[in-house]
C-alpha cells in the first residue's frame, strides 16, 4: 500500500517537486508501459502547469500599485478638503470668504468621498475637479493657495484610473492558472497515479511494481516529513526595504 500524501501540508512548489520525482522515476522503470504512459504524460501536464502557476496568487504587483494609487488620492483629496476647512477659519476675511464660498462643492460632491467604492470615488472626485475649474472658484482657490493643490487631486485620480487599466489589462492577457487551481489539479493527477499503482501491485504486474511502490513510498515518506517541518517552521518573512 502507498503511503498516504498528506497534501493539506503541502506547497504548490513542494508538491509539484514530488510529483515530478515520482514520474521521472516511473518513466525510467516503466517506459512505454500501457498503464502508466496515458497517467504519467497526464501529470506531467499537471506538474508543468504548477510550475507556470507556482507563486500566482502572490504576482499580483499591480493590484499593490492599485491600492498605493487609491491611497495617494484620498491623501491628497483629504488634505486640500481639510486645508479648506480649516481656512474658514481664518482671521483673513478675504481668505476666510474664499474658502467659504468654496466648501459648498466640496460638500455637493462628498465630504467623505474616498470611502465610496473605487469607480465611484473616481467619479466624485472628477466631479469635484470639475466644479472647481470654473472661472470663480479658480480665483478662490488662488486666494486660498490652492490651485496646485487641486492639480495635485486631479493627477492623482487619473494615476488611479491608468493603474486600474493596466492591472486589468494584465489579467485579460494573463491564462495562468492560479496557485489553488493547479494544486487540486496536480493533486488530482497525483492521486490517479497512486491508484493505479495500487491496483498494479496488487496483481502484481508488471515486473518489478512492488520495488516501485516501495520507492515512491521512500519519496512520498521524505516528502511528507519536509511539508511537515515546513508547516511546524514557516519562513520568516524578508525584511522590507
Amino acid at each position: 500500500m502507498l503511503i498516504k500524501i498528506l497534501y493539506s501540508y503541502f506547497t504548490l512548489g513542494n508538491l509539484t517537486a514530488l510529483a515530478e520525482k515520482a514520474r521521472l522515476y516511473l518513466v525510467q522503470k516503466f517506459p512505454g508501459h500501457p498503464m502508466f504512459t496515458p497517467i504519467l504524460e497526464q501529470l506531467q501536464g499537471s506538474v508543468e502547469t504548477a510550475w507556470q502557476a507556482i507563486g500566482s496568487s502572490t504576482k499580483q504587483a499591480l493590484t499593490g500599485d492599485v491600492r498605493l494609487a487609491d491611497k495617494r488620492r484620498d491623501r491628497s483629496y483629504r488634505s486640500l478638503r481639510d486645508h479648506i476647512q480649516a481656512g474658514m477659519l481664518r482671521q483673513n476675511e478675504t481668505y476666510r470668504a474664499a474658502c467659504q464660498a468654496l466648501w459648498p462643492v466640496f460638500e455637493k460632491n462628498d465630504l467623505m468621498l474616498y470611502n465610496l467604492a473605487d469607480g465611484d470615488e473616481t467619479t466624485a472626485i472628477d466631479s469635484l475637479v470639475k466644479d472647481l475649474s470654473g472661472q470663480v472658484e479658480q480665483a478662490y482657490l488662488a486666494t486660498a493657495n490652492a490651485v496646485e493643490w487641486l492639480q495635485e487631486v486631479k493627477s492623482d485620480n487619473e494615476n488611479f484610473v491608468s493603474a486600474t487599466q493596466q492591472r486589468s489589462a494584465q489579467r485579460t492577457a494573463d491564462t495562468t492558472l492560479r496557485d489553488e487551481q493547479a494544486a487540486k489539479q496536480l493533486q488530482k493527477s497525483m492521486e490517479l497515479l497512486c491508484s493505479a499503482l495500487e491496483t498494479l501491485v496488487g496483481i502484481g504486474s508488471p515486473e518489478g511494481i512492488g520495488d516501485a511502490v516501495k520507492e515512491v513510498n521512500q519519496y512520498i515518506k521524505e516528502a511528507n516529513t519536509s511539508a511537515r517541518q515546513s508547516q511546524a517552521h514557516p519562513a520568516k518573512p524578508e525584511p522590507a526595504e
